[in-house]
């Protein structure tokens, strides 16, 4: 009380104000605080904050976040059905990917991610990375299909409805609204809004990349062909030999052998390949005697890993070196030359059946409606007995009389969509377009193929898939040979376009907001550690 009285009315006063003020901080903060935890659960930062921007077009980290949850989930669910499927340690082996660490946890080794000298790379350099490149596209090529009015038909609209729809189910199951399982699978700030956008947005992209594609194949002109193939000839030619390797084998000379002796002892065995080679080339006049000293020198040697029809240069040179693969498509080559060429641990015996030459043969368009043989649970064929099979047939015998009954395309274009239990084809009236020799297997093919195949003609094949009611349309199309110039050629001009789209000095130029991205990452991390523990916890 006394040191009160000392003090003046005025300094009392100051007491109680900075007093009132220290009070109105704190509730202040507090207030903030649950404010900003509030927004931060309903993911508004997410939706406000741009983490990439490409031209003038803003991302934010909730669609970042979206693409990059897809992108590591895709990688981390196909790692975990491998080893459903195969066995543990199968999906590391083959994807490269733990799921059992989170991708800040292990490195990312398939490839140089250009993160500079002494950096390690982790897979979660390579989900942003990747993840920055596919919105930058996205993104550019959406704009340019509303620029040029391209528009989502009811078809892709109904798409998008029937997956959103799927993910609502999926909700549901799981006693969540569809904004907030979106959340718990792709971060805070993920909604139906959100995932509806990109939905379109990768549609119309998809659209205008098309639409592109088409273009540029188009607008390749007859001269530039021609000049390609007279600049690449073995790039667009095949060619028909047998041919069969016979090895040196391992050579054995002593542990403390000198170069000198480990070099004879190499000379010595090729030595005797060769001559063997010789001695079974001697007895070589045609592809079947080939084929019968290549198993005479190998009884386990197959026509098909003897033969090889329609083969490409750089098919020859992958498999038994460049010596062979250039004798093969030298321009004083013949049919019916043999030869016997040193590779780097033996000899091959090659017999010429048909030099380089273009395929004239032109693709098909054609139909079809599969009755497809049951299969097991990896996906194969199961065996069936004639009486079995009997039960298919007579369903593939009916669908082909209802279109005989009225035998038109556009009957069979129904029936497709109706019955057929191809889902590559089905939906569009089981129709294949530009079918090249070799693209099916060898009945449906060879059906194709026939030379006397005309618009109209129909019938019913059996392959390993089931039967096959066959419908077909026409081979107006460009030569093989041509086509696959053609293709080279808009595939070139098509990447020097996107190049120049999404460079650093294009319209949609990429600028990342590092604070930004590296935040979003913490919180993606935390998502993925939860996810991973929801998941073992099951």
């Amino acid at each position: 009380s006394s040191k009160k009285a000392k003090k003046s009315p005025q300094a009392t006063k100051i007491g109680k104000v900075v007093r009132k003020v220290i009070s109105i901080v704190i509730v202040a903060a507090i207030i903030i605080g649950a404010l900003s935890g509030v927004l931060n659960f309903f993911g508004v930062p997410q939706k406000v904050l741009t983490s990439v921007k490409y031209g003038s077009t803003k991302v934010s980290v909730a669609k970042y976040n979206f693409y990059y949850m897809s992108s590591y989930l895709n990688v981390s669910q196909t790692a975990q059905q491998y080893d459903t499927y195969y066995g543990k340690g199968s999906g590391l082996q083959y994807t490269g990917y733990d799921y059992s660490k989170t991708p800040m946890e292990q490195e990312y080794t398939a490839s140089d991610l250009s993160l500079g000298d002494g950096v390690t790379q982790t897979w979660a350099d390579y989900f942003r990375i990747n993840t920055i490149s596919y919105i930058q596209q996205y993104v550019a090529y959406a704009a340019l299909a509303r620029e040029a009015g391209i528009a989502l038909t009811e078809d892709e609209q109904k798409t998008i409805d029937e997956q959103i729809e799927s993910f609502r189910e999926a909700a549901e199951d799981n006693d969540y609204s569809l904004d907030r399982f979106l959340m718990t699978r792709y971060g805070k700030g993920a909604s139906e809004k959100l995932m509806r956008e990109i939905m379109e947005e990768q549609t119309l992209a998809a659209n205008y990349a098309a639409q592109k594609q088409t273009e540029v194949t188009n607008a390749v002109t007859d001269d530039q062909i021609n000049e390609e193939f007279a600049k690449n000839i073995n790039d667009y030619t095949v060619l028909d030999v047998s041919v069969f390797k016979v090895s040196a084998g391992e050579t054995k000379v002593a542990d403390d052998a000198t170069d000198e002796e480990k070099t004879a002892a190499k000379n010595e065995a090729m030595a005797k390949a060769k001559t063997s080679a010789e001695s079974y080339a001697a007895k070589v006049k045609s592809a079947d005697d080939l084929l019968s000293q290549a198993k005479l020198y190998n009884s386990s040697l197959t026509d098909s890993s003897v033969v090889y029809n329609s083969t490409s240069y750089s098919s020859l040179k992958s498999t038994f070196g460049e010596a062979v693969a250039d004798w093969a498509v030298s321009s004083d080559r013949a049919a019916g030359n043999v030869a016997v060429l040193e590779t780097t641990d033996g000899y091959v015996v090659i017999y010429m059946s048909a030099t380089a030459h273009k395929v004239e043969t032109q693709p098909v368009d054609v139909r079809h409606i599969l009755i497809e043989f049951p299969t097991d649970s990896s996906g194969n064929a199961t065996t069936l007995t004639e009486e079995e099979k009997k039960t298919y047939y007579n369903k593939a015998k009916s669908v082909y009389d209802e279109y005989l009954a009225n035998p038109t395309e556009e009957n069979f274009a129904a029936l497709a969509t109706n019955n057929s239990e191809d889902t590559g084809s089905s939906s569009n009236g089981g129709l294949y377009e530009k079918v090249k020799p070799g693209d099916m297997v060898t009945a449906f093919n060879d059906w194709c193929f026939d030379a006397s195949r005309k618009t109209g003609d129909s019938g019913i094949i059996e392959t390993n898939y089931g039967y096959h009611v066959m419908y077909y349309v026409n081979n107006d199309n460009e030569a093989v040979w041509k086509s696959s110039v053609r293709a080279v050629l808009a595939e070139s001009t098509f990447t020097s376009f996107d190049d120049g789209l999404l460079s650093d000095n294009g319209d949609y130029a990429k600028k990342e907001y590092s604070p930004i991205i590296n935040w979003s990452a913490r919180q993606m991390e935390k998502l993925i550690q939860k996810q991973y523990i929801n998941y073992n916890n099951k």
